[in-house]
This record gives C-alpha cells, sequence and structure tokens, in this order.
C-alpha cells in the first residue's frame, strides 16, 4: 500500500502560506518578553496620565520626530532579527529594554524633576527698577517771576551805601552748577536693561531677565523669579535682538542652565561689550535643537 504525503500549506495565489514564517517567528516570544512588554506598557500608560504634555514631546520638531520614531523602527528591526538568529530570550529582553530605560528617563524624567537653584547677589531687578522710578523732582520755587517783578515794583527798597566795586583782578569765580563734579561710579552692579520670560513652542515659563555691569565693567545676566518647565539638556543664550526663537550668528553661550526654578548668574565672557539695543536671554534645549523660554531685554 503506497503511503501518500500531504502537499505543503498553500496561499491563495498557489505559494507557500505567507504568514507561516511570521508564525514561527511569534511563537519564539516567550513569556518573560510579555511580561515585560505588559509592564513598559502600563508604565508608560499611568506617566502619561499625570502628565500628558509628555505626547507633545515627540512632535516638537523634525528631529523630536526622527528620534522617536526612527528609534522605535529601528527596535523593531532588532528584535525581529534577535528571534530569528535565536538569540536567548533574557539577551533579547536587555538588548532593547535597557536602551529604552535609560533614554525614556533622560527625556520623560525632567517632566517630574524640579531643579531648584538659590544664587545670591549684592542687588536685584525689582530693586533697581523700583530705584529707577523713585527718581527724585526738583521742588518748584515759592514764588513765580511774575510774582517776585510784582513786589519789587511795588515798594521802593531803602537806600544803602553800596560799596565800593572790587578789583576785577581780585574777584575770584565760584565754579557753576553746570561745572559741578560728575558723580563717584556705582559702588555696585547696575542695570543695564530687563524683561519677562515668555513660554516659546508650547513650553511653560515665567519669571524676569536682567543685565547687570559691575564696577569691573564685566557683565552678567541674571534671572529673578524663574519658573519655567524641565526639559533635557537645556542650555543659555544671549541673543541679538528682540523676541529670537533661534541661535543666529552671534549668539552667545552662557553655559547649562542651572536649574528650572529659582534666581541664578550667568556671566559674559570676559571682554564681552553690548552695543545699545534688543537682546533675548534665550533658554535652548540642545537635544532638539527647540526653543523653551525667552526675555527680551533692551539696554
Amino acid at each position: 500500500m503506497t503511503k501518500t504525503s500531504s502537499p505543503p500549506a498553500t496561499g491563495r495565489d498557489g505559494g507557500s502560506a505567507p504568514d507561516s514564517s511570521t508564525r514561527q517567528l511569534i511563537s519564539r516570544i516567550t513569556r518573560l518578553e510579555i511580561i515585560v512588554g505588559a509592564v513598559i506598557a502600563v508604565v508608560m500608560a499611568s506617566l502619561v496620565l499625570i502628565e500628558p504634555n509628555i505626547l507633545e514631546a515627540p512632535f516638537e520638531n523634525e528631529r523630536t520626530l526622527l528620534f522617536t520614531f526612527g528609534g522605535t523602527a529601528l527596535a523593531a528591526i532588532a528584535f525581529v532579527g534577535m528571534l530569528r538568529f535565536r538569540v536567548p530570550p533574557v539577551v533579547r529582553v536587555i538588548v532593547l529594554v535597557v536602551p529604552f530605560v535609560i533614554v525614556n528617563w533622560w527625556l520623560i524624567s525632567p517632566y517630574f524633576i524640579d531643579d531648584t537653584v538659590d544664587e545670591g547677589f549684592s542687588t536685584s531687578i525689582s530693586q533697581q527698577l523700583g530705584a529707577a522710578d523713585e527718581s527724585p523732582v526738583a521742588p518748584a520755587d515759592s514764588a513765580t517771576p511774575e510774582a517776585q517783578g510784582e513786589s519789587t515794583t511795588g515798594s521802593t527798597p531803602p537806600a544803602t551805601d553800596a560799596p565800593p566795586p572790587a578789583d576785577p583782578e581780585s574777584v575770584v569765580e565760584e565754579p557753576s552748577a553746570t561745572e559741578a563734579e560728575p558723580p563717584p561710579p556705582p559702588s555696585g552692579p547696575a542695570l543695564l536693561g530687563a524683561g519677562q520670560f515668555v513660554g516659546l513652542a508650547g513650553h511653560r515659563g515665567t519669571g524676569d531677565a536682567g543685565i547687570f555691569q559691575n564696577p569691573d565693567g564685566s557683565l552678567v545676566l541674571r534671572f529673578e523669579n524663574f519658573d519655567i518647565q524641565n526639559g533635557p539638556d537645556l542650555e543659555v543664550y544671549l541673543v541679538p535682538g528682540p523676541d529670537q526663537a533661534s541661535l543666529p550668528e552671534g549668539s552667545i553661550h552662557l553655559g547649562a542652565l542651572k536649574g528650572n526654578i529659582g534666581d541664578q548668574n550667568y556671566e559674559l565672557p570676559p571682554g564681552t561689550e553690548l552695543a545699545p539695543g534688543a537682546y533675548t536671554a534665550l533658554v535652548w534645549c540642545e537635544a532638539f535643537s527647540v526653543e523653551f523660554v525667552g526675555a527680551t531685554i533692551i539696554i
């Protein structure tokens, strides 16, 4: 009796079943990987419920889109490759989960962690703005010229013996008020200009920014009452021009942001001279090349 073998599974087009290799790969996914994936999904969903702004981060600009979706695509390709070559499940979990956790901690943790600083300064923006508003006003004379004229014409002053005219060579000229000595230079930092922070590109932010000049001529950019949304890789720049949201030529890098909350100082490079005009104190995210907050300062 001849034994007949059953034909191989075929698809609708007469070829081999198109999903046979896919089923084989899926069958190699272990319970460990399913549990780890489920835990990650629950954690991410919980974070989104707590801080919905996380969902906006991938769509801020082209770089964030490429980083988010390109990274996801590379992870999926790596996972399929490891399934095909039968990489052990524990190795697959480590290769995929460890970079995922590190990257997402770097991106997401600033939404939940505030970096608070409190740097002192010998003066403040509000103090110097208040002093400028309280400029002295010269007192008016008690009598107008007309009244003075009436008082001199209405009566005749008593006659007095006038002293003899002095020798012109013996007269000493006294300095006039306009020739008085100039006031002494300020003993502390002087405020050149100030402005208020506004949020940019969907980020929130409030506070004051001011440029001070020290007695030795050095310049300091100071933030006061500063409170902005935190983010990864934030840097501080002083950009020429008002309401700037980019880094044109001539921008001055002042270093990493010290904290997203609190008063802080940033020294300009030695020898920096600022021409009169408008400048923008800009907090910039280097990781994704996107603006966070800015304050226009006119000096």
